[in-house]
């Protein structure tokens, strides 16, 4: 082999193009209220197969270090893990499952955001993930309703 090969710039390779449906939800996660997730979320995991419920708890479990004494038929609990997970660390639970499940998990949460005004400002998103603290200030109740006692 020549000096040339080994000086010459390997290709890299191009960035992974996200699919829309993933782009979308992943919208919704970073942008939709923690109340109107654990909704799309619950409305989602009553139509999945438990198969794909049973992916989605696995990989909480294992990502999350939590949720040990969930059952796939927990719907109403997972739905909770599923939001609050992603919305104080964006990416730690979908970035992990299978492509199947984040996809079905993904067209189920959006056909029921179809319905809503959820999507109205996903063409102008820049798809930037938030920093950590505002994830956080999204999960905290507004300063008013501390005092109120709400």
């Amino acid at each position: 082999m020549s000096l040339m090969h080994f000086l010459r710039k390997q290709p890299e390779e191009p960035a992974p193009v996200e699919r829309h449906e993933l782009r979308q939800y992943r919208y919704l996660l970073r942008t939709a209220s923690p109340e109107a997730l654990d909704a799309l979320h619950l409305d989602a995991l009553l139509v999945l197969d438990p198969a794909v419920r049973a992916i989605i708890l696995r990989t909480a479990q294992e990502r999350l270090q939590t949720g040990r004494d969930l059952t796939v038929d927990d719907i109403h609990r997972l739905a909770r893990l599923m939001t609050v997970a992603e919305i104080r660390t964006p990416g730690v639970l979908v970035s992990g499952l299978v492509d199947i499940a984040h996809e079905r998990l993904a067209r189920a949460v959006l056909r029921q955001a179809a319905q809503t005004d959820l999507l109205d400002g996903y063409d102008t998103w820049d798809g930037v993930d938030p920093d950590l603290a505002t994830s956080a200030r999204r999960l905290s109740p507004p300063p008013e309703q501390l005092r109120r006692g709400a």
